[in-house]
């Protein structure tokens, strides 16, 4: 090699390392040699994430206090989808997929009635959230459009599937919220990211018993955040405060969408409202106001959305669901869809005027 070939060699190397970057995520660091990656995760936007709770207001309620945050997450999803080599568009779209949640995660949904519909609110706002927000222009200095990164798009089967498939998605929040949650150990959390695979559209598992596991931890994290009858009121509850907060003014529609958490939550429980108020200490200790109770006590049903899932797995060279071959899963899974549909029975032990008041 002469000395002109190795300097250009010494050239390439150092611009390389400059313009790369080591990302920590869940399942190990990554090193990010893309500079529309790297722009997009120091993007504000982006770096807000880290300020947005997974489980929405059920960290609040100290039900679900895990410090696990929508940037966590984002960051976890993005890494299944680069491990398994999705295109560089669907890996943004991955990184990208939560951006536009409004404070508290899925309360959005009750603030503007979506709850438990199959689109949630962020999504019906995401491609217009990441043009207001900029970082559309970010795409666009690199050749991408917003459309092209939607999560949407039916050629990103990887990062998102219907239930009660898994996706990239579902693989994250399923995997990290089971380790908060003493399901599974770190090491398998590891054993199942080196696990799966993704073959012919489909996710699939081969140790069936993490397979059990995660099925397992779908089904308690349905009936006990996710579809909770504390989650649930509490979401509404929530979203009347917050409603009652634009209304007077102390939170605007632009905070509701682009600010963080405990900014919001801090100036809801400061807030001389009456209404406000009342609400807040309904959503602190909403023991006091309501329980599940026999259905025949039951004032009324509060439905839920079932986010059980049920893998594909493989044995014996076969590809199977795992109900197939764990009938006490499918019958778990079954008496949760049935639940979800009827809604937990539900005694309010306050007032109707009280719980019907959208306004003082």
């Amino acid at each position: 090699m002469t000395s002109f070939h190795a300097l250009i060699f010494l050239l390439i190397f150092y611009i390389g390392e400059l313009f790369s970057e080591t990302v920590h995520t869940f399942y190990g660091p990554l090193e990010i040699e893309e500079p529309v990656l790297i722009e997009l995760i120091h993007s504000p936007p982006f770096q807000r994430l880290k300020d947005i709770h997974q489980y929405g207001v059920s960290y609040y309620t100290k039900t679900h206090p895990e410090e696990y945050t929508r940037f966590d997450h984002s960051l976890g999803v993005f890494a299944i989808l680069r491990s398994r080599e999705a295109s560089l568009e669907e890996q943004i779209s991955g990184l990208l997929h939560d951006v536009s949640h409004t404070v508290f995660s899925h309360v959005g949904d009750w603030v503007f009635a979506k709850e438990h519909q199959e689109e949630d609110y962020q999504s019906t706002i995401h491609n217009s959230y990441l043009v207001s927000s900029g970082i559309g222009e970010i795409l666009n200095r690199y050749g991408y459009t917003v459309e092209q990164v939607s999560p949407k798009r039916k050629e990103f089967s990887m990062l998102e599937q219907p239930l009660p498939n898994l996706c990239a998605d579902r693989i994250d929040y399923n995997i990290q919220g089971a380790y908060f949650q003493k399901f599974i150990t770190r090491e398998e959390t590891k054993t199942l990211f080196l696990d799966l695979s993704f073959e012919d559209g489909k996710w699939i598992i081969t140790d069936l018993d993490l397979a059990a596991k995660l099925t397992s931890f779908s089904l308690f994290m349905t009936e006990n955040c996710w579809g909770s009858a504390t989650n649930c009121v509490t979401s509404r509850w929530l979203a009347d405060a917050i409603l009652q907060g634009i209304e007077i003014g102390i939170i605007s529609w632009h905070e509701f969408h682009t600010g963080i958490d405990e900014a919001i939550w801090n100036r809801l429980l400061n807030a001389q409202d009456p209404f406000i108020q009342n609400r807040m200490q309904m959503v602190n200790f909403p023991g006091q106001y309501c329980r599940i109770v026999d259905p025949a006590q039951a004032h009324s049903y509060v439905q839920f959305k079932c986010r059980g899932i049920n893998p594909w797995v493989k044995q014996n060279g076969k590809i199977i669901r795992l109900t197939s071959i764990r009938p006490e899963l499918e019958e778990a899974l079954q008496k949760m869809r049935r639940q979800s549909s009827e809604g937990w029975p539900v005694e309010f032990l306050v007032s109707e005027e009280i719980l019907s008041a959208q306004k003082p």
